[in-house]
């Protein structure tokens, strides 16, 4: 009778170790060779072997074979990043019977390879690499995932194009949206706009109200889907829970409402960035005014008099001056990062004055321009034939003289200081996080960039990366309105597809506390930020004993940081794993070293 894979030396932890070549990119810098006979030595690995390419179709091919003829539990790989081709290099095994949590994969790619000139010195890295993570991988132990429920209703946070968008798809495949905007309207700045430059494969006049485009959400839509919830002049103030089941608190005119959701679209959008920052650019003179206004102004008086008039005292401007990255790619006083749609729009509405003012000289002072959009090289030439003036430089100042504006820049082509008559001065403002966004981010622990904006997660990420979060449109920064709508579709696709499935797996790398050991003294729960993690009284031993909501807990080992008896830790770091690593690192350094 054939012996079970499991009846196979039980006692013995069976270790499979796997190299990865990396098609050259670790095998040209580190003698793989080498480091798998070194290790062949240790008695609890069943074999080494060294792959060219393990997240290759071959690679998966080979892993797949690997486990099915060859008796091992337990797989530690040496190969690139472990979280993203690490997760194909895992399923390959996993899909065959491997448990999960019987894995380990060290970056010997960017940690060896990359970050050693010397192949010895990247070898020897490498090999201690290996031996950690054999020993770690040695004393894991198996485990079962979370099975999570997902509840079927969603939660938008803002009410701009890209929310709407969301919610349109969310609602259309049955599933109760809750959409709270914080002003008194939806539709946000998009709604607000006239046009857009360029259009790309619209195949109408753009010169409309973008709100009447065919490819932007309606609002009445919105009010008509008997699936969405609109709250207006209301604001998030706590969501708690976790994966699948989040409880969510809305500050409306009529009282705190509170309901729970399974998914969460952020698109809470961006502001425009505020020139009064900038007091030398004199914003708080009537004639300077921001591209938004600009938009309104063109608005209101189109359907007037046709003509364009300043502010100030009505007359048709002569001369305007269009400043660029007001707020953007300045360290000093604004943004450092760039805006993206600031030149496309600027150049629009030149164009757009010169169309109804030809006599008008129009300017435009620009550091560089940045188009990311196709057809914008066009749209650039078009404009310069029909009379924009390009100023590439800064503008230092505008001067208030006598009544009189005058815009002072450098112009780098010519090098020559320029003090330019202005009867109108639009600044392009640049976009920034919008109000409020910074505590969304907090209550749903969003992490974000240097610029503030909120980062999203790759979706080609596992769906249990992002618990059910999804940040969507100028949230996660600038861009234009056609891919904030894109970018909601495909959240709101995410979120459909976790929702339908109502269920999904969560890695049960998590806290957990030794009864035994724990005092209750509840130092856990104090640096828990997720409220994960409370005291509670045990009715058999009368006494508080921390307990774990698995589905909140985010494994972060903040509790276990500070628990001062060594109750609490987390799955697969307990301290003898994790002290098994260093140990096989560091066995061979001299004591002297």
């Amino acid at each position: 009778m054939e012996e079970s894979r499991h009846d196979i030396d039980t006692e013995k932890k069976r270790v499979a170790v796997y190299l990865c070549g990396c098609k050259g990119e670790i095998s040209d810098h580190i003698d793989l060779e080498s480091i798998a006979r070194q290790l062949e030595d240790d008695p609890d690995i069943e074999m080494v072997s060294i792959h060219e390419a393990l997240c290759s179709r071959e690679g998966q091919k080979f892993l797949k074979e690997e486990y099915s003829t060859k008796a091992f539990e337990r797989a530690a790989v040496g190969a690139c990043s472990p979280n993203i081709q690490g997760l194909i290099v895992s399923r390959s095994l996993e899909e065959q019977g491997l448990n999960r949590y019987l894995f380990e994969q060290i970056n010997i790619r960017e940690q060896c390879a990359w970050s050693h000139r010397d192949k010895s010195d990247a070898t020897e890295k490498g090999r201690r690499l290996m031996k950690g993570a054999i020993a770690r991988v040695k004393e894991l132990v198996p485990l079962e995932d979370i099975e999570v429920s997902i509840l079927p209703s969603a939660l938008v946070i803002g009410g701009g194009v890209t929310g709407m968008q969301a919610a349109l798809d969310i609602a259309g495949q049955g599933f109760r949206v809750h959409l709270v905007e914080r002003s008194d309207e939806l539709g946000g700045r998009a709604y607000k706009l006239s046009m857009t430059f360029p259009t790309h494969n619209c195949g109408i006049c753009c010169m409309q109200y973008c709100k009447e485009c065919v490819f932007t959400p309606k609002v009445e839509d919105v009010h008509q889907d008997d699936n969405i919830e609109i709250m207006l002049r209301s604001e998030v103030v706590d969501i708690t829970g976790g994966f699948g089941n989040r409880h969510v608190k809305v500050d409306t005119p009529d009282g705190e409402r509170e309901f729970d959701v399974g998914t969460i679209i952020v698109a809470t959008g961006s502001k425009t960035f505020d020139p009064l920052r900038i007091p030398e650019l004199r914003y708080e003179n009537p004639d300077v005014i921001t591209a938004v206004e600009l938009e309104q102004l063109i608005v209101e008086q189109r359907n007037k008099s046709g003509w364009l008039k300043r502010p100030s005292d009505e007359k048709i401007p002569k001369t305007v001056n269009f400043i660029q990255c007001v707020g953007s790619r300045d360290k000093v006083k604004g943004n450092l990062h760039c805006s993206l749609v600031c030149c496309t729009y600027a150049i629009g509405q030149a164009r757009e004055i010169k169309k109804i003012l030809p006599e008008a000289d129009v300017y435009i002072h620009y550091i560089d321009l940045r188009g990311p959009y196709r057809g914008f090289e066009e749209f650039y030439d078009q404009a310069k034939e029909e009379g924009i003036q390009f100023v590439r430089g800064r503008v230092s100042e505008v001067v208030e003289d006598r009544g009189d504006l005058f815009v002072r820049a450098l112009d780098t082509d010519s090098d020559t200081l320029l003090s330019i008559p202005s009867d109108l001065v639009v600044l392009a403002v640049g976009q920034e996080p919008s109000d409020g966004s910074d505590a969304i981010s907090k209550m749903l622990h969003i992490q974000t960039d240097i610029d503030r904006f909120m980062k999203d997660i790759n979706p080609m990420f596992p769906s249990e990366f992002r618990r059910g979060v999804y940040v969507a449109g100028t949230a996660q920064g600038p861009k234009g309105i056609r891919y904030s709508i894109e970018d909601a579709k495909a959240a709101a696709a995410s979120a459909i597809e976790l929702m339908m499935k109502g269920r999904a797996p969560f890695p049960r790398i998590v806290a957990f506390v030794d009864e035994e050991r724990c005092r209750g003294c509840g130092r856990c729960e104090e640096a828990c930020e997720y409220g994960a993690i409370r005291l509670e009284e045990d009715p058999e031993k009368r006494v508080k004993i921390s307990r774990v909501d698995e589905i909140v807990c985010e494994g972060c080992g903040a509790c276990a940081t500070v628990c001062c008896t060594k109750a609490i830790t987390i799955n697969n770091f307990k301290r003898e794993q994790v002290e098994a690593q260093i140990r096989a690192m560091l066995e061979e350094v001299d004591a002297d070293g």
